[in-house]
């Protein structure tokens, strides 16, 4: 992107961010401020993590683990302490054999980036299907009573 098409997609997102009334710039606000805190989480511990990121309601974060671990390629939803956070887990077989796919496929590296951009996009949506489907970890539920 060139500087001129940075700063007209700055201009209109700022149109879109002042027309939106009050309690809903709030919102996003609170869900800008909980996914600055999952990227600054995952670049201090980040090994396993796949990507994070929102799709307008919640934050979507997803890890990669053996496929032996799993016992499938995923996604797997895991319970979260943070009810705005969806965490689901991907096998890591399954994320190198499409990796490799991508690579294989598409020689340009800028047609490349992309397919691997939608790739991660169909995990995030395949990710916010199956959360949908749990429905929420009962986390009082998992815990020993006394």
């Amino acid at each position: 992107m060139d500087r001129q098409e940075i700063e007209y997609l700055r201009d209109q997102i700022m149109r879109f961010l002042e027309s939106l009334p009050g309690p809903e710039t709030t919102k996003l606000k609170d869900l800008m401020d909980k996914l600055a805190e999952q990227m600054i989480e995952t670049q201090g511990d980040g090994n396993d993590v796949l990507f994070c990121g929102s799709d307008g309601k919640t934050i979507i974060k997803a890890v990669h683990y053996p496929r032996s671990v799993l016992n499938q390629d995923g996604p797997v939803i895991l319970p979260s302490a943070d009810n705005k956070v969806i965490l689901a887990a991907f096998s890591d077989e399954f994320v190198q054999e499409n990796l490799d796919e991508v690579r294989n496929v598409f020689q340009d590296l800028s047609v490349r980036e992309h397919q691997w951009e939608q790739f991660l996009n169909s995990l995030a949506a395949k990710v916010s299907r199956a959360h949908a489907e749990t429905g929420d970890f009962d986390w009082a539920g998992s815990l020993p009573s006394e």
